[in-house]
């Protein structure tokens, strides 16, 4: 019942507005209240320069031009491969790049629509 209630939410917000930033905002609030998340971000791929950009965010304190290149980190390798990126426990993942310093583990979720990337749903937590 709760994986249908989250995907109601997730919906609601969809076709409620037309503002990309609204709908960014409802879903990073979503996914930090039924998850329980301090950090969750949305980056929007830039496909001319194959950098991710930081479009919304719950919980980060510093953002003014965040970005990160396609392939780097649990984000960018997201993106690259069109597939969700774990890490249980981020200081045992290679590819962690360090921007929280209390994050203990990552999601990284790609957002793809007709097989192309659009960005990167990224939820943080500071739990293993």
């Amino acid at each position: 019942m709760k994986k249908i209630a989250i995907l109601y939410d997730a919906s609601q917000a969809v076709i409620s507005t037309f503002d990309l930033d609204e709908v960014l905002s409802r879903i990073l609030a979503i996914a930090r209240d039924y998850f329980h998340l301090k950090y969750a971000a949305v980056l929007l791929l830039d496909a001319q320069t194959r950098k991710l950009h930081l479009r919304s965010h719950a919980g980060y304190e510093q953002t003014v031009g965040w970005a990160l290149d396609v392939g780097a980190g649990l984000i960018g390798a997201a993106a690259e491969t069109k597939h969700p990126v774990h890490a249980p426990d981020v200081g045992k993942d290679p590819r962690y790049i360090s921007g929280i310093p209390t994050t203990r583990s990552e999601l990284a979720l790609p957002l793809v629509v007709r097989n192309e990337v659009l960005g990167v749903l990224d939820c943080q937590s500071e739990h293993l």
